[in-house]
């Protein structure tokens, strides 16, 4: 069942003078090792999960360069890893998928950066926003922003993504605070090229094992009193320190046009599509040449004032390009322009949306309105027309058709066991009577769309019977939590089960398992069966059965009723 990826492990092994070919994600992957990288770890989810299923899987190479690979629990495990960087000069990276990774990891998140970090540590995310995305739409520039994080959102060019885990690691150095590196799903995917280097074996690693431990610090501690010191010298020193490094090692890209009395400034990540936006109004050629100029933002915190205001000065107007919302880049060049008194007009989101993704079309749509108050001309109605032909052709493709094309919700695979359970769930409730039922993330999740329309809430990974803990003690008849065996792991055990029993609570919890951490890619679990009996099983049938890790656990844990259902037997 296991996904091979012994070809992209193959590319990690390229070294100076060699090119690489592949996807974003794997580019990154490779950058981590060209950076001297310690130790990795992280939590599978799309778009970021083959970060680590490669790494996983290259294990003999990583105990060549002396690397430890860590597929952690869930993030929040995967985040406290970096507290090796507290006292070490260890480089370490994490992986998540985000906002929801995030989330869970943010409590270690805060209580990493109050200390700082001595050696370089970089969180990959993949920031699952717009079209395609499986998760709440929320931004992970506000965990920057409150816990003082670098956050680098690269143009999404495999030299530049590569470069900025190499500066990543150097500005996460300079300044003692963790970085995030943000990744959209378009990015992970973008296939490019660029020149490889050499791995760097890390200088402490497990090959090259440190004699003694770093001696005891209390100022290294988040804990109080010194937490009040160390909010301080996150403003006093540590971002000064990443804005000069920014600064002198160029980070942002400053790019000129010939209309230089305008300004767009842009998040890294959007830099494509607003090249290809500007194209269709006859403001950037066939080459990417942008004829307004442009500040992109490949780090989009913190900002530096000098270099905004440096741009911004004496322009008739500026564009800020920034997906999602609240608008917390926009913001901050208004607050810091007034203060320096520079009265350049500023847009962003009066003429762009508030929220969604910012495709080329979205995005043409506020360059033109953008375009028509400073630069009327040819250039505006021709991009006008290209938005109306496109209305039109949807509008003449609606009319052809008698009545809406149906609604295909996503659903389960042919031959998917978890089908039938939910056909019995709702033969059951005919019988019993309707019942609450508490989803969870995962496979399972396409029951709540049609033909089975079943589930009251979803709060998050393996949170399924935690959430109906105020439901239950209201209801005349048991209430149903559904998590899958990666839930189950990942946060079921403690905050669900854990918490039932403590409070002897009444209901009852059906856990899928399947033996991986299917949604997300089939990860292994702790409770997955064990090499050996994969290999010798028979072709199609099961051996999930040969583990019962997750039932000894229940037990365990003081579990009183506990039964095992076959789906296909």
């Amino acid at each position: 069942m296991e996904v091979s990826f012994s070809k992209e492990i193959e590319s990690l092994r390229l070294g100076a003078g060699d090119t690489f070919h592949g996807e974003g994600i794997l580019a990154i992957t490779k950058a981590l090792l060209q950076s001297g990288v310690s130790y990795v770890g992280g939590y599978q989810g799309a778009p970021v999960s083959h970060l680590l299923d490669v790494m996983v899987q290259a294990k003999p190479y990583m105990d060549e360069l002396g690397v430890h690979v860590e597929a952690c629990a869930n993030e929040a495990s995967a985040a406290a890893m970096l507290g090796a960087s507290i006292h070490y000069p260890l480089r370490g990276a994490v992986t998540w998928k985000s906002i929801v990774g995030t989330n869970v990891a943010s409590d270690a998140l805060s209580n990493l950066s109050s200390p700082g970090v001595k050696g370089g540590a970089l969180i990959v995310v993949g920031e699952d926003y717009g079209e395609g995305a499986s998760v709440i739409q929320e931004r992970t520039q506000a965990y920057a922003l409150k816990s003082s994080m670098c956050l680098l959102d690269p143009r999404p060019d495999l030299a530049v993504m590569v470069r900025m885990v190499e500066h990543g690691f150097r500005l996460s150095e300079a300044s003692n605070m963790p970085a995030i590196l943000e990744l959209r799903i378009r990015a992970c995917h973008v296939r490019g090229s660029f020149e490889a280097s050499d791995n760097l074996p890390p200088a402490i690693s497990t090959r090259a094992l440190m004699e003694n431990p770093a001696g005891f610090d209390y100022n290294k501690l988040a804990h109080p009193p010194v937490t009040f010191r160390h909010e301080k010298l996150k403003g006093e020193e540590r971002i000064p320190a990443a804005r000069k490094y920014i600064a002198d090692n160029h980070l942002n890209d400053l790019m000129p046009g010939k209309h230089a009395d305008l300004g767009i400034v842009v998040q890294g990540g959007l830099y494509n599509s607003l090249i290809r936006s500007l194209q269709q109004l006859g403001l950037a050629d066939a080459f990417g040449e942008s004829g307004i100029p442009l500040l992109v933002l490949n780090v989009t915190y913190p900002l530096v004032p000098e270099q905004v205001a440096d741009f911004c000065v004496g322009k008739r107007g500026v564009l800020v390009v920034e997906e999602g919302q609240p608008e917390y880049i926009e913001q901050d060049i208004a607050t810091l322009l007034r203060r320096r008194d520079i009265q350049t007009p500023l847009h962003g989101k009066d003429l762009l949306p508030a929220a969604g993704e910012y495709s080329v079309e979205v995005l043409s749509q506020g360059l033109s309105h953008f375009a028509s108050s400073y630069l009327p001309g040819p250039a505006t109605e021709s991009a006008k027309a290209w938005l109306a032909g496109n209305r039109e052709r949807r509008a003449e493709v609606a009319a052809q058709l008698d009545k809406p094309l149906p609604i295909r919700p996503p659903s389960f695979c042919i031959g998917c066991p978890e089908r039938p359970v939910f056909s019995a769930l709702k033969l059951a409730q005919q019988e019993l009577g309707p019942v609450h039922v508490a989803a969870d993330i995962g496979c399972h999740a396409f029951g709540t769309f049609e033909p089975f329309s079943m589930g009251h809430s979803i709060l998050g990974y393996g949170m399924s019977l935690a959430s109906r803990a105020g439901v239950s003690p209201m209801m005349q008849r048991r209430t149903l939590s559904i998590m899958g065996d990666g839930g189950f792991w990942h946060n079921g055990l403690l905050t669900g089960v854990q918490s039932a029993l403590f409070n002897n609570d009444d209901a009852v919890l059906l856990i899928f398992k399947n033996g991986y951490s299917s949604a997300t890619g089939t990860q292994d679990l702790i409770s997955t069966p064990g090499a050996n009996e994969a290999m010798s099983a028979e072709r199609m049938k099961s051996q999930t059965h040969t583990n019962t890790t997750i039932e000894s656990t229940l037990q365990g844990l003081g579990v009183q009723w506990l039964r095992t259902v076959h789906t296909y037997k």
